[in-house]
């Protein structure tokens, strides 16, 4: 499954840019992640390496790791997250829209192995919907933030 989502937030590129590597900033606007763990490197270097917990319902989790795969901030930041069955590419640009909007396209490539297959074909179109959702969860969060700054 490949698939490309974007939107345009409010901030110069290389602010927004920043905003959306930053791990410590993640929780408020990420509401189920539950921690960020680094396991090498310096995020959000190239080659670092982190272990992502995310609270799914009540009484469950999803721990995934994630390794960035290359890191050209503020243009670019691709990063794969990998958790059993399933591969993910999210490849991250950071254009300069206008000398005040910056937009973000995010091209997911995502890769099934085993039973996720199955998954995968039953809920693909799940996947771009939570990626919209999320943009717009960092698009009203970086505007609140970046707004607050100046």
């Amino acid at each position: 499954m490949d698939y490309t989502r974007s939107t345009r937030v409010s901030g110069r590129r290389d602010e927004v840019a920043a905003l959306f590597a930053d791990a410590s900033t993640w929780h408020e606007w990420q509401p189920p992640l539950l921690s960020v763990e680094v396991l090498e490197g310096t995020p959000p270097a190239t080659g670092a390496r982190s272990r992502l917990t995310f609270r799914r319902g009540r009484r469950s989790t999803m721990v995934m790791t994630e390794t960035v795969e290359h890191s050209a901030l503020p243009e670019q930041w691709n990063v794969v997250y990998e958790v059993d069955g399933v591969h993910n590419l999210c490849e991250n640009r950071f254009t300069q829209a206008d000398a005040s909007t910056t937009l973000i396209e995010q091209r997911n490539v995502f890769r099934f192995t085993g039973f996720m297959r199955v998954v995968g074909l039953l809920f693909s179109r799940s996947f771009p919907r939570e990626t919209e959702k999320s943009l717009e969860a960092f698009r009203a969060f970086a505007t609140e933030r970046l707004g607050a700054a100046r």
